[in-house]
């Protein structure tokens, strides 16, 4: 029995991965497309931890640090080699911008991201405009996809509540403005 819950995990293991049959080369030059030249691109590689890359991507504003996937789960040492030494010089750059402790700081940052994810949702459970938008859009209350932006250094931040089809296409829900201190949900659309 124990064989088969193994076999089985290793299955869902493998299919969960995105494998890319493209070279590492084509892989960074692919990245290289962030949206603003002032952004910082992090690559990586391996299975992806998909709660940490949604805080990072709370925090990637204040940060202007983009994290992109450059290979699927399966990369062979090569590839491993040449994002880790781009990331290298990345890391140099935000060092020189931020200072030596840059990572601890970033670390407390995705910390307090955390937290606020938690602060947005006990808003968001017990605001009835939101439960009922959330309903028209057949998802349930706690099945939530959202992405979660702050806007500027205050305690606002813009969620994006989506879903997605039977093609597994993402539909936009609803988007909403959040000021987790005054505990106020704006609907916007």
């Amino acid at each position: 029995m124990a064989k088969i819950a193994y076999l089985l995990m290793l299955m869902i293991g493998l299919v969960s991965c995105k494998i890319k049959t493209n070279n590492i080369a084509d892989g960074i030059k692919e990245n290289k497309t962030v949206k603003d030249a002032s952004y910082y691109t992090i690559l990586h590689y391996g299975y992806p931890n998909t709660n940490r890359l949604v805080l990072m991507e709370m925090v990637s504003e204040k940060w202007k640090i983009k994290h992109v996937e450059a290979t699927g789960c399966v990369t062979d040492v090569q590839s491993m080699n040449a994002i880790d030494r781009k990331n290298k010089k990345t890391y140099a750059a935000i060092e020189k911008r931020y200072g030596k402790d840059w990572k601890i700081k970033y670390e407390k940052d995705l910390e307090d991201a955390a937290v606020k994810q938690t602060d947005i949702m006990d808003v968001l459970i017990v605001n009835r405009p939101f439960r009922d938008q959330i309903k028209k859009c057949n998802i349930e209350i706690d099945g939530v996809d959202k992405d979660v932006t702050q806007l500027g250094n205050s305690e606002t931040y813009e969620v994006i509540v989506y879903s997605y089809d039977q093609n597994n296409k993402k539909i936009n829900c609803c988007t909403l403005h959040i000021d987790t201190k005054n505990r106020k949900v704006n609907l916007i659309k």
